[in-house]
């Protein structure tokens, strides 16, 4: 009964592994200038357009390629990240069956400025980040946190961000629209309400400890 069994789970193991997903690999729309590449077990197929705005430098961009489950869910997905001198934005599509990412998406396009106002940096290398930005689109949180560029510099992160981007900040690196020029150190850290990345708030927190230290030194 024992060999059955690890019979059986052998057999299933090797069935699971050799039923990994086909994805095609590749920038741009035409699948004939593209790659039909095998995934990791756990991965699923996606399609990627993104935009990127800095400073007036608008690109546009469509990638195809495997993308860990963890990402996203099976169906269609729209991310933003907005920090006033930059933006950026992108729909994906992911699916489950062998060569299902072949579909042309559209780009996210203008996006709706929304009510909510977050804190951003006065510029890419600057540490002072006081200036107010205006959210746009699906961006529903505030964000604080910090990157290293190519060069190794430590950038800080501030502005606004879907709630969805933030919640997979460690994953980044798997995007392309993010991870190609920077590389996530700490956070991201992410809130619901206007201002509420703002450094001052942070040192909010800290107050009601220092009035308590400095309280049990007069006594």
């Amino acid at each position: 009964m024992m060999k059955l069994i690890l019979s059986l789970t052998l057999i299933w193991t090797l069935s699971s592994t050799a039923e990994a997903l086909k994805c095609w690999h590749g920038l741009g729309t035409d699948t004939k200038q593209q790659a039909l590449l095998p995934c990791n077990s756990t991965d699923l197929c996606a399609t990627l357009a993104y935009q990127v705005n800095t400073v007036g430098d608008f690109t546009i961009s469509k990638s195809r390629s495997c993308l860990p489950s963890s990402l996203f869910s099976e169906g269609k997905h729209a991310f933003s990240f907005y920090r006033g001198f930059e933006s950026r934005a992108a729909t994906v599509h992911v699916c489950s069956t062998d060569g299902c990412n072949d579909q042309v998406i559209p780009y996210p396009g203008t996006l709706k400025r929304n009510n909510l106002q977050c804190f951003t940096c006065d510029d890419r290398f600057s540490a002072a980040c006081n200036n107010v930005v205006k959210c746009f689109g699906e961006q529903d949180r505030c964000i604080n946190g910090t990157v290293a560029d190519n060069e190794g510099k430590t950038l800080p992160v501030s502005g606004c961000i879907s709630a969805n981007l933030c919640e997979i900040g460690p994953l980044w690196k798997y995007l392309p629209l993010l991870a190609s020029d920077v590389k996530l150190l700490s956070g991201p850290k992410c809130c619901e309400s206007s201002f509420c990345n703002s450094a001052w708030s942070v040192k909010l927190n800290v107050i009601p400890l220092l009035f308590g230290l400095i309280t049990l030194i007069i006594y």
